[in-house]
């Protein structure tokens, strides 16, 4: 039972089971219960009251009267079956028994023997069974006791009639409650499917939003809650696809920045370069040729290296639309390119895995330490490079990279590179901070440089206030 629908129809025929039962209850044992107290309450009143009448033929003696009055009353008495005086001294006064006295009755409801005689008003009752007939002896005091006890025997079968017309009556009462119940458990059920269906349509609606399609909207024009939920809905999707479109733009914009990074330093640089230096050749040739010639095998030199640099461009920008990046490989293998091509020991040390890290993260951490080779080829004069990867227990990636190069001094580097569009520092602190990391430098005049890099690896939880 895991549909709203199932869990609504069961929790309503549930309702309607348990109405029922407590109206069967009610009908079948409380009431006659009740009828038959009120029943039995009645005839005390009236063996009290024919106690009270019955006293002064008793005190005068007068048998004949006494006879005749109870036999009188027993007839008007609807559910009398008989009437008979108990003696002090054991023995039956008078009693309305015309083929002798039944000799068990003096041993039922003797309830009154310890009586008060202060109480006026008190009386016993007993239920006993006679031929399968429930028969309640109602015993009451003759002046307090003084004069013996009246015992009114009665049956509630002549009642019984009454009783089971007035069931009759509650039962067809009842019928129409019953019934009225169920056609609103119907109205409820067929209400309940109706705003499961309702309910299961926002749903499907949600799973489709969750897979992407974000052209469709759902169609419930009702003014109610499920209405209300359903123009959220709505609402939500078409501002989820609105923002989607402005990370696009912004993505587009990334890139953007980030194709300018890898060319700050590479081709537009390099072309800079060449040009000087061809004009320094075109002056060359005319005041020594052999110079000239001289600077014409640095610039081919150069030539091939931002060959290189434009290769290296147009592989990233290929990089970026795989759905995968293995920073292992790509970092292992640019190191042993750079080490071929420029003469230099790199050491590469990992204390932990690193094939696990997303892929974005794993390409701006690819992207700085390749930038910082490059400013380590350009610039160090190195000869040895020591490059750390590790984590700490906040799943943290630190990367530390030292060369034993001639080194610079920090300050001045970055307000250089601001002057001349150098960005190298910039942009590798621009990119560590896209991630949620950080990036610093230390370095002295011949003592070398050292980039630390912390950057958070656990994913940022969003929370969703309701």
């Amino acid at each position: 039972m895991k549909t709203l629908r199932a869990k609504f129809i069961f929790w309503i025929c549930l309702l309607f089971i348990l109405i029922g039962t407590l109206i069967f209850i009610s009908l079948s044992i409380i009431l006659p219960e009740k009828i038959t107290t009120q029943i039995l309450k009645r005839d005390i009143k009236i063996a009290q009251y024919l106690s009270r009448e019955i006293q002064e033929p008793l005190l005068v003696n007068n048998k004949l009267a006494l006879k005749l009055l109870l036999e009188d009353r027993l007839e008007n008495l609807q559910d009398a079956i008989y009437i008979f005086i108990h003696g002090r001294d054991g023995n039956v006064i008078a009693s309305t028994f015309q083929k002798g006295f039944p000799k068990g009755l003096l041993n039922i409801n003797q309830g009154l023997s310890g009586i008060k005689k202060s109480d006026e008003e008190a009386y016993s009752v007993e239920k006993f069974l006679v031929n399968s007939k429930k028969v309640y002896d109602i015993a009451v005091p003759l002046l307090k006791g003084e004069l013996g006890t009246l015992h009114l025997g009665v049956s509630l079968e002549s009642s019984k009639t009454e009783i089971a017309g007035f069931t009759k009556i509650n039962y067809y009462v009842a019928s129409v409650i019953f019934i009225g119940l169920g056609m609103g458990v119907l109205i409820f059920a067929l209400l309940g499917i109706f705003l499961s269906n309702r309910i299961i349509k926002l749903k499907d609606f949600a799973v489709k939003v969750g897979n992407g399609v974000l052209n469709e909207r759902i169609d419930i024009n009702t003014k109610d809650e499920l209405g209300s939920l359903a123009a959220s809905f709505n609402e939500m999707v078409k501002s989820l696809k609105e923002k989607i479109e402005t990370i696009k733009r912004l993505s587009y914009l990334e890139e953007r920045n980030r194709i300018a990074f890898d060319l700050h330093d590479g081709l537009a640089q390099n072309l800079a370069d060449i040009i000087k230096r061809l004009e320094l050749c075109e002056r060359l040739f005319k005041l020594e040729p052999s110079k000239a010639l001289e600077e014409l095998e640095g610039l081919k030199k150069n030539t091939r290296d931002s060959l290189n640099n434009v290769r290296q461009t147009i592989f990233d920008l290929k990089l970026t639309q795989d759905s995968s990046f293995n920073l292992y490989d790509n970092l292992t293998d640019h190191i042993n390119n750079f080490k071929k091509q420029n003469n230099v020991n790199v050491k590469l040390e990992i204390s932990d895995p690193i094939d696990n890290i997303v892929t974005d993260k794993a390409k701006i951490i690819f992207y700085t330490i390749r930038e910082a080779l490059n400013n380590i080829r350009k610039h160090s004069v190195a000869e040895n490079v020591i490059i750390y990867l590790g984590r700490d227990n906040n799943d943290e990636l630190t990367i530390n990279i030292k060369d034993d190069g001639k080194g610079f001094d920090i300050n001045e580097a970055e307000i250089s590179a601001c002057d001349s569009r150098k960005f190298g520092i910039i942009s590798m602190r621009e990119r560590v901070s896209s991630i949620g990391g950080l990036l610093s430098i230390r370095s002295k005049a011949g003592e070398g440089v050292e980039i630390s890099v912390k950057i958070p690896l656990k994913e940022q939880k969003t929370e969703y206030v309701i």
